[in-house]
């Protein structure tokens, strides 16, 4: 009768073990400060830089800039966070600028 018990039992808290699932929490990463960046350029007028840091809320800022084709450059200032993502974003004729203040003027007589 004893015997009969113990089978019993072990059967019964095997079975009910087999139901058993072990619940963890998520894993929730907490946001890594970065810093990145970087400029280049050809030397024949293409040139493009960004600069991006991160903090440790996850809030992202940065900058990035190129010269387009027409020879305006333009540029961008991003913040990204609780707030959502805002830019500001200036455009200057650099090109023309460059050529009115180093082309030859002609002198009157």
């Amino acid at each position: 009768m004893v015997f009969c018990s113990v089978v019993l039992a072990t059967r019964f808290s095997s079975v009910h073990l087999q139901n058993f699932q072990v619940l963890t929490p998520p894993v929730v990463e907490l946001p890594r400060p970065y810093n990145f960046g970087f400029e280049f350029g050809n030397g024949l007028g293409m040139s493009q830089y960004r600069h991006e840091s991160s903090d440790a809320t996850g809030s992202v800022k940065g900058s990035y800039g190129y010269m387009d084709p027409l020879g305006q450059f333009r540029n961008v200032e991003y913040v990204a966070g609780v707030d959502g993502f805002k830019a500001v974003v200036k455009n200057e004729m650099l090109l023309a600028a460059m050529e009115t203040t180093t082309g030859y003027q002609e002198k009157n007589a």
